[in-house]
């Protein structure tokens, strides 16, 4: 493999049927090597785009300018995160925040 170690150590260490996600990847990275041992664990590689750096500074300037304010349907402390789990099941309108 032509991946980094870190790389080659998550996806030996795959489960079978399990899920790698590539988080914002600008030069993208080569895999190459035996498929056999990666085929058999049918992981389900996954990109997420993340967007641009500028396009990111430019929301939050306007939320700055605008003074928008995220609708919050409950707040949970860490130690009742069961129960903001099961707010989120039945659908809230906002957000659920879990504090630390």
């Amino acid at each position: 493999m032509r991946a980094s170690a870190h790389r080659k150590r998550k996806l030996g260490g795959q489960a079978v049927g399990g899920r790698v996600s590539v988080i914002g990847v600008f030069e993208g990275f080569d895999l190459s090597g035996p498929a056999g041992p990666l085929m058999l664990k049918s992981p389900l590689v996954q990109g997420i785009f993340v967007g641009h750096r500028r396009a990111l500074e430019d929301f939050v300037r306007a939320i700055d300018v605008t003074g928008l304010k995220p609708v919050i349907d409950g707040r949970y402390g860490f130690d009742a995160v069961q129960a903001a789990f099961a707010h989120l099941e039945r659908g809230p309108f906002g957000k659920v925040v879990v504090t630390f």
